[in-house]
């Protein structure tokens, strides 16, 4: 029993005339005799009555057609629905995303899409490592996240697809109030004499800046670790610290500046990863490849 031979079916039960289905449908009368031949073998009933040389739809073909009916017509609208999400034009993808991209980057980029696409994009923010795992799982499409490549909970995400995007500098922030906001450059050493505001330690920026210190044998006064971008930008504008920060334009927003260091200190990539086992549909493709040639346009927003 397949679609095909249902539709069939339901086609003859309306015209009960096989030669006229056979005519309508484009194919032999005896290849339609023997597809409903074969559908009431496997049924074990007779859905229609042979009556000289016509036919008519019994009473177990009458129940049975209210059966196959519905059920053709659920199979069409999921039909129906697929493409509606799949398709390239107005589609529909979930996108996962870190807390630190939510404020401009994220926003903008859908933004600008949503110019040239009736695209559906359902978007989620999580921690990185949440984030790859759900893209494993199957949850999301495509992921952006941050991290750095001596992270080493990313081994166990070798069967993903992670192409950089973009790496941008870590820099230490000050409020334009404090006595640091100034062009003088400074070593690491003589800002251990303020207090530090960073990232909590599940972040993946965290470790890093964890063995920047180690490896100096240093030991910063870290007084506040919050959660998210902008509780860090707003703890740091009102001079209660020294922020630890990934260079982006929201700084501008927030009356804190960079303070200029003597020596080379961290960064922080931006990927893209997609799970190469998944299906990807053509609203997937075309967003991605979207993305990929609007990377420089797209930039301006970190």
């Amino acid at each position: 029993m397949n679609v095909q031979q249902l539709r069939y079916f339901l086609h003859l039960s309306n015209t009960q005339n096989m030669q006229q289905s056979a005519d309508e449908l484009f194919i032999s009368q005896p290849a339609l005799s023997k597809s409903i031949s074969n559908l009431e073998e496997r049924l074990g009933v007779k859905l229609f009555d042979r009556v000289g040389r016509s036919i008519q739809l019994n009473k177990f073909g009458a129940l049975y057609k209210k059966r196959v009916h519905r059920a053709i017509n659920e199979l069409d609208i999921g039909k129906e629905e697929l493409y509606s999400l799949t398709n390239a034009e107005n589609g529909r993808i979930d996108l996962g995303f870190v807390y630190s991209l939510g404020p401009i980057f994220i926003p903008n980029l859908l933004a600008e899409y949503a110019q040239i696409s009736h695209l559906k994009i359902r978007g989620n923010q999580n921690n990185t490592m949440n984030l790859l795992l759900q893209l494993q799982e199957g949850k999301y499409d495509a992921v952006f996240f941050t991290g750095n490549d001596k992270h080493p909970d990313l081994d166990q995400f070798s069967d993903l697809t992670i192409s950089t995007f973009h790496t941008q500098p870590v820099v230490f922030i000050v409020s334009e109030l404090s006595p640091l906001s100034s062009e003088k450059y400074y070593s690491i050493e003589e800002l251990l004499a303020y207090e530090f505001i960073t990232f909590h330690e599940p972040s993946t920026l965290r470790p890093l800046i964890n063995h920047f210190f180690a490896e100096k044998n240093l030991s910063p006064k870290i007084t506040y670790e919050v959660l998210d971008d902008l509780t860090l930008l707003s703890l740091t504008s009102k001079n209660l610290g020294i922020g630890i920060f990934p260079k982006s334009s929201i700084m501008k927003n927030f009356g804190v500046r960079e303070i200029y260091i003597k020596e080379t200190f961290l960064t922080q990539t931006i990927y893209l990863a997609q799970n190469p086992l998944r299906y990807k549909s053509p609203a997937v493709k075309k967003f991605i490849d979207y993305v990929k040639k609007e990377e420089k346009n797209l930039l301006k927003h970190i």
